[in-house]
């Protein structure tokens, strides 16, 4: 296996077990997904992006926005209205996606690689904030 992307320990640990469970596995696909592009595999690396991504990514949300609305974040609509663009824009490129449009593999992987950076490595810090500021730091069931 190649060096990994992302290291999710140093880079998106928010420090919320349910949350933090979640977010690894998607760290993991696009370092799976990384790796295969690495060794060349890159129609592998296309079919296994559409689909563990397309699944993922609505369990997430729909996990994390759950989580969000049990600890009473005051922000929770502004974020799932991130969610929503972000699902719709990777949905829309689905289908172009696995006819091998390559333009739209390269775009729907750098929004992803971008997500991970920018939603999980700030975005999501502020509801994590928010929580851990106002609990001991135990995470609830969601």
């Amino acid at each position: 296996m190649g060096k990994k992307l992302f290291d999710f320990d140093t880079e998106f640990k928010l420090g919320i077990d349910s949350v933090d469970s979640e977010h690894i596995k998607l760290v993991d696909m696009l370092n799976d997904v990384h790796t295969l592009l690495s060794e060349g595999k890159r129609d592998e690396a296309r079919h296994y992006f559409n689909q563990t991504l397309a699944s993922y990514v609505n369990e997430h949300f729909a996990n994390e926005e759950k989580f969000m609305e049990s600890i009473g974040f005051p922000f929770l609509d502004e974020h799932r209205k991130i969610h929503e663009n972000f699902k719709h824009s990777f949905h829309e490129l689905q289908p172009l996606i696995e006819s091998y449009d390559e333009a739209a593999f390269r775009k729907a992987l750098n929004d992803a690689f971008t997500w991970i950076i920018t939603h999980i490595g700030k975005t999501d810090k502020k509801y994590a904030t928010f929580y851990l500021s106002q609990n001991s730091g135990k995470s609830p069931r969601v």
